[in-house]
């Protein structure tokens, strides 16, 4: 008799200036609570959005992550780059990672001007695209201190990590993910045409995600 492998709990982390609510976590979670995942997914902010850093979001991963049995974690963008980085310290099972943020901590250029950049720092305040509220929010300058301690990711994890990245990405460059996938070979790269977000792509990130975990 052929028995179906169980797929793990998981731990899902969502991306910047987003939510638990977010479309992918929401397909996440449907996707493997009927086949008897427990998925976790943390407000990575605490509820407050203005003082998010990421020695606070990787603070309410640990805290939400699964009890008594093994998981995964699944993360998008920033949620990628807190993924890769909570598996570097707790023992997990496997990582799967949406276009993930492997230089957020240094990203910031890419978006912003040194005026603006320089702007936030000296009043320690600026507004940002929030993606659940529909609206520019505050958020303090102590993300950008506080990132900057944590550094850009090169290494991966020992588990088995599986990475999606649009080639259309004009957020997190996919090169990285490549960069990445070639300096760690417990990495599988998937590349897919598509942008940062990879809606267009989720059903086959799913069905190859439910496949890795089961494996």
């Amino acid at each position: 008799m052929t028995t179906t492998r169980r797929v793990p709990d998981v731990l899902y982390l969502h991306g910047f200036a987003s939510s638990p609510g977010s479309a992918k976590a929401r397909a996440f979670a449907e996707r493997l609570e009927p086949l008897g995942a427990r998925v976790a997914i943390p407000r990575l902010d605490d509820g407050d959005f203005s003082r998010l850093t990421l020695t606070r979001a990787l603070a309410a991963a640990g805290c939400a992550a699964p009890p008594g049995r093994p998981y995964a974690v699944v993360g998008s963008s920033m949620g990628g780059y807190l993924g890769l980085t909570h598996a570097l310290r707790h023992p997990v099972a496997a990582v799967v990672a949406m276009a993930p943020a492997l230089d957020f901590p240094v990203s910031w250029p890419r978006w912003m001007s040194a005026t603006e950049m320089a702007d936030w720092e000296r009043t320690g305040w600026t507004l940002l695209d929030h993606h659940e509220t529909q609206r520019k929010e505050r958020i303090s300058f102590d993300l950008v201190r506080d990132a900057r301690r944590h550094g850009a990711l090169t290494r991966a994890p020992a588990c088995p990590v599986l990475v999606f990245h649009g080639t259309r990405d004009d957020v997190v460059p996919c090169g990285l993910s490549e960069r990445f996938a070639a300096d760690n070979p417990q990495v599988r790269l998937v590349l897919l045409d598509d942008d940062h977000s990879l809606m267009a792509s989720v059903p086959r990130i799913l069905d190859e995600s439910t496949e890795f975990l089961r494996s």
